[in-house]
């Protein structure tokens, strides 16, 4: 049966589906359970708008058109209940979600409560939501109604609860620090543990993303209003030091490090001899790095050895260690190397190890193999959308491939084009 239509009243739904599907009333009554005075009611327009049972009644006997039947009632529904009841149904049912947001618009616009108080409901509700990208369209709705109502407390919310949920997307975490951002805007709005857990999840995020002032910049706004002791704390910590670090700013990394000791930051002082390593290694006294380094590696187990790991291997192939270097790659060290479900921080790591691999293997002839492992730190930072890194590694596959002049490996190409044709199809985008 086609049916053809335009949104309109269910008193049009209801004859057209009838007339255009050439069904009698007995038939349609059969069909949806509703009687035939009652369908006469509503397709005369003596009933100009239906008990909602009535209307789903009829969107369940064509379910090809529940969708539009649904939202035709709903855009001329004002009890905020009934549209409570139809919410819950789409979430619970799973099926036509893009009618979600259709429905927590009707319920705000609902004159039967005052804006701040539908948003409210709204807002406890969509806590309670299981499906992230339907939490996700409703804090969205919740966040441009308020801004259109001049309600900045629940644009606050919003937003901050839209960004929790995307920051652990790895595909969408440049966009969702960026849309984190403008919650600074809004910050005075969030309660105070709001504000602590915003601060140092953005801190962390901007970690991951190389942000590091950013990092740092958060992570002691978080730290100033924080007065409880908690991991997450520690791990800010832990990233502010990491960060200052990688600016190189080896004078107020010791003054972190210090005053973190003090405050007994335990994360922070079972690294205090990890931190003293990277600094040498970090100001040209390599050869005084290494022991420590060598006994940092020694002191942890499992994915914990990885950072240390590639800081040995940084300073190995500086020193031009390749013995040393050789017998970590041959040490089954990638056993212990998070595969699934690991951390954007982790996923870095590795794609770190595997990119100094390719330069050992590169330094001692072997380009096939240097390939495969930059090929393999490709895909891990890939996962992450750590465009600078893939990029980089391009750059160094191009000049693996012109060692090999005419005896280019048909096969390794062929992996390298899945490899990139595999970030494509994930990100959108290399």
């Amino acid at each position: 049966m086609a049916v053809h239509y335009q949104e309109k009243t269910i008193a049009d739904f209801i004859f057209q589906l009838r007339t255009e599907g050439k069904l009698t009333y007995s038939e349609l009554e059969k069909l949806t359970g509703v009687s035939i005075p009652t369908i006469h009611k509503i397709e005369s327009g003596v009933t100009k708008h239906p008990e909602y049972k009535t209307v789903k009644a009829f969107a369940n006997a064509f379910p090809i058109f529940y969708e539009e039947i649904i939202r035709a009632y709903v855009e001329q529904e004002d009890g905020i209940e009934t549209l409570f009841e139809i919410l819950r149904e789409i979430v619970s049912s799973a099926k036509n979600l893009t009618l979600a947001p259709v429905v927590a618009v009707r319920i705000l616009q609902s004159p039967q409560n005052k804006t701040e108080q539908s948003l409210q409901r709204l807002y406890e509700f969509t806590e309670t939501i299981d499906i992230d990208s339907v939490k996700v369209s409703l804090y969205q709705v919740i966040v441009q109604y308020s801004r259109d109502h001049g309600v900045p407390i629940f644009v606050a919310k919003g937003l901050f609860q839209k960004y929790l949920i995307e920051r652990t997307d790895l595909a969408k975490m440049k966009e969702a620090f960026r849309e984190g951002e403008e919650i600074l805007h809004y910050i005075d709005f969030l309660s105070l543990e709001e504000r602590v857990s915003y601060y140092y999840k953005m801190s962390l995020l901007a970690y991951t993303l190389k942000e590091y002032p950013k990092c740092i910049q958060l992570g002691h706004s978080g730290h100033e209003e924080d007065t409880t002791n908690s991991m997450l704390k520690e791990r800010v910590a832990l990233a502010i030091c990491n960060s200052l670090w990688q600016l190189a700013d080896y004078t107020a990394l010791e003054e972190h490090i210090t005053l973190y000791e003090k405050l007994n930051y335990q994360i922070i002082i079972d690294r205090l001899k990890m931190f003293r390593a990277m600094i040498l290694a970090r100001t040209d006294r390599h050869m005084e790095s290494l022991p420590l380094l060598w006994e940092c590696l020694d002191e942890v187990e499992g994915v914990h050895r990885l950072p240390r790991l590639n800081l040995l291997l940084e300073v190995l192939l500086l020193t031009k260690d390749h013995d040393s270097i050789k017998k970590l790659i041959n040490s089954n060290e990638e056993c212990f190397f998070p595969i699934e479900n690991a951390t954007p921080y982790q996923y870095s790591e590795v794609g770190k190890y595997f990119r100094f691999k390719g330069k050992f293997m590169i330094g001692k002839g072997l380009v096939t193999q240097a390939i495969e492992a930059y090929l393999a730190s490709v895909e891990y930072f890939g996962k992450i959308g750590s465009h600078t890194d893939i990029v980089e590694l391009s750059h160094d596959i191009f000049s693996a491939l012109c060692f090999m002049k005419n005896q280019i490996n048909l096969e390794l190409l062929e992996k390298a084009k899945m490899v990139y044709n595999g970030i494509i199809a994930e990100k959108g985008e290399v």
